[in-house]
């Protein structure tokens, strides 16, 4: 904003960055009534130039429908738009509209993903969020892993799905070895016998090959 003009002013004549500042004041009522429907309008002028904090807040009050009629869908690819442009804020709600189903189908995975990203850039609360629903999968993955035969070594796009051998179940179980992605795709994570971090193709202990399966994949019946 030009100094010695009045923000609405310069939202008027089309600043992006007033226009976002002006929103926030309605939203949250500082200096103007609050007013949450024309704090929408001020983020989607905003938002139409490519202003990413707009996108961000546009896309969570239509995700809610504060002050504009809900439409969860629209507001997840608001959001997402502003996380593809590495916006914290937009990638712990995102993460958290992942976990919850909200605009999104449930994915877990990708919510933890983003609501550690978020976390890494300093967003408030995202560490406590991301640890919390790692413990949660942290669980299931055990639960799972020592409930399924013990033959081959399977991942899935998003985690491990079975292991191959004594060893490498106890490996995984105490996270001494953990999911990662590869340049060739999913992959191991663990120690070799020197105690670098390496990506594993196979197990280190038995020799059995990675095999890529579905997520949803059968293993009984």
């Amino acid at each position: 904003m030009a100094t010695g003009i009045s923000l609405e002013q310069a939202a008027r004549d089309g600043d992006a960055d007033s226009q976002f500042q002006l929103g926030v004041q309605y939203l949250y009522g500082t200096d103007v009534p609050k007013d949450p429907s024309k704090a929408a309008e001020w983020f989607r002028l905003a938002a139409d130039q490519g202003y990413v904090p707009a996108i961000r807040e546009l896309g969570i009050l239509i995700a809610s429908g504060e002050g504009v009629d809900p439409d969860p869908e629209e507001g997840a690819r608001l959001i997402g738009r502003a996380a593809d442009e590495l916006d914290p804020s937009a990638m712990y709600h995102l993460g958290l509209m992942f976990e919850n189903g909200i605009g999104l189908p449930v994915d877990r995975q990708k919510a933890v993903r983003l609501l550690a990203y978020a976390a890494m850039m300093g967003f408030p609360g995202a560490e406590v969020d991301a640890q919390r629903l790692d413990d949660i999968l942290t669980e299931e993955r055990n639960r799972k892993l020592k409930s399924r035969p013990v033959i081959k070594l399977m991942l899935s796009d998003v985690d491990v799905e079975a292991a191959c051998c004594g060893p490498m179940l106890e490996d995984l179980l105490a996270q001494r070895t953990v999911f990662t992605e590869s340049e060739s795709g999913p992959a191991l994570l663990g120690e070799d016998k020197f105690g670098m971090d390496t990506v594993f193709q196979e197990c280190p202990y038995c020799g059995a090959r990675i095999q890529i399966v579905p997520r949803d994949k059968e293993y009984f019946g």
